[in-house]
């Protein structure tokens, strides 16, 4: 078994050579929009199509996040640095400030992604300090199909 000390030490950088995509997980309309950045979202289901999306407890957005609520997963591209670093930001101030938006969607899509998918949290499961959210894709499009996707690694698998 595993100690704690080698498990950050040997652990750790394994798990943070899992390549992971960078998405940003959008709520809310014009008035009230929220969202977060995110690397933790693969496909879960065929039928209905679903994805999982896991956040952790200590964000604010979580409790937007409920059961049967509705929120968009942009996908970004390497070039979509604006909207990495917009959202790489602690606060909500200014997130959305100067990003072209996708118009008549239910939550906020950026014109510059790669894709979108507007989803429904199905159900919520407990992971330890982050919550599993099961969602169905209701609808979605690819916007910039030949732009390549932005990969995240991490140093340590135990911190962003």
């Amino acid at each position: 078994m595993t100690t704690g000390v080698e498990m950050k030490e040997k652990v750790g950088p394994a798990l943070g050579r899992i390549a992971s995509g960078v998405y940003i997980v959008t709520v809310g309309g014009k008035e009230d929009r929220d969202g977060m950045l995110a690397t933790w979202i693969c496909q879960s289901g065929f039928a209905p199509p679903s994805v999982v999306l896991v956040v952790n407890k200590e964000r604010d957005i979580l409790k937007r996040l409920a059961i049967g609520a509705n929120c968009a997963v942009n996908v970004l591209s390497k070039s979509n640095m604006d909207i990495f670093k917009a959202f790489a930001k602690p606060h909500n101030e200014g997130k959305f400030d100067g990003l072209d938006l996708v118009e008549g969607t239910p939550c906020p899509v950026f014109s510059a992604c790669i894709s979108y998918m507007q989803v429904q949290i199905k159900s919520s499961t407990d992971a330890g300090d982050h919550v599993v959210l099961v969602c169905e894709v209701l609808d979605g499009a690819v916007l910039n199909g030949d732009s390549e996707p932005m990969v995240h690694l991490r140093k340590n698998g135990f911190q962003y």
